[in-house]
């Protein structure tokens, strides 16, 4: 596509500063999603070994996307004891390092305008995907018979194991958002004119404005409504009365232009 053709179906300001808004807040959305991964863990490895009656005791393995693993041993619920496995601290700094990163470019993108804002947003979403991303497809292909046919081993997504899905999701809307306008104009152009018309459509119109049906969004005032006024006017019949007689009728002014004849008491 030419340079012409783009600059043709360029969003117009108000389109493009919603696209704008929706993206970066999208993406701070799934930046802070993928924050909870730094303090709780992603999936648990529980071990039940059944004893003498219904008496318990196995153990909880937690696992955290930066590589932390800690294995509590519990029995009926309760925590016996901890044994503290790897604690990268270093790949920790490096997923808040990126989240910031992240975060910084999404927000330079919602109140910079143009090009260096959305160069910001790439590089800041582009890493944040690359690593949550990886943790995501890692935790998911784990295959739980590497460490062995362990008989009452089950495995657990956690609450934060499903944010971290769901802030791939996002993360990558966002990207779609930045990204549509710049390699797809013109569908970006045509899916933004459709929203438009269906909005256009669901919205009712305002009182006292028409809607052109060829425009589609130009606005011109309404034609003024009839409206029923009481007059005196001087009787005009034969007989002995005279006098000014009320008469009711209908005007198209809003204003009454002639006063009453007589003051009415």
């Amino acid at each position: 596509m030419t340079e012409a053709d783009r600059r043709s179906h360029a969003l117009p300001d108000g389109a493009a500063r919603a696209l704008r808004v929706c993206g970066a807040a999208t993406g701070l959305v799934g930046v802070a999603l993928a924050a909870s991964t730094t303090v709780w863990p992603t999936k648990i490895l529980a071990l039940r070994v059944p004893e003498v009656g219904d008496f318990t005791r196995g153990s909880e393995q937690w696992l955290w996307s930066w590589g932390r693993d800690v294995v509590h041993y519990v029995t009926h619920g309760l925590v016996l004891a901890d044994d503290p496995g790897p604690q990268p601290v270093a790949r920790l700094v490096l997923l808040v390092g990126v989240l910031v990163v992240a975060a910084v470019g999404l927000v330079t993108w919602l109140v910079v305008p143009g090009r260096r804002g959305e160069v910001c947003a790439g590089v800041g979403l582009g890493v944040a995907l690359g690593t949550v991303g990886s943790s995501v497809v890692q935790r998911v292909s784990f295959d739980d018979r590497t460490i062995g046919l362990r008989p009452g081993l089950v495995s657990v997504t956690t609450t934060a194991g499903w944010l971290e899905v769901v802030a791939v999701a996002l993360l990558l809307v966002a990207l779609g958002v930045l990204l549509g306008p710049l390699l797809l104009p013109r569908a970006t152009s045509a899916a933004v004119a459709g929203a438009r018309r269906l909005a256009t459509r669901l919205v009712p119109a305002r009182a006292g404005v028409v809607r052109s049906p060829a425009a589609g969004t130009d606005e011109v005032p309404a034609p003024a409504r009839p409206r029923a006024t009481l007059r005196e006017v001087p009787y005009a019949g034969d007989g002995d009365e005279r006098g000014a007689h009320p008469v009711v009728g209908f005007s198209d002014s809003s204003a009454d232009p002639d006063p009453p004849a007589t003051p009415r008491s």
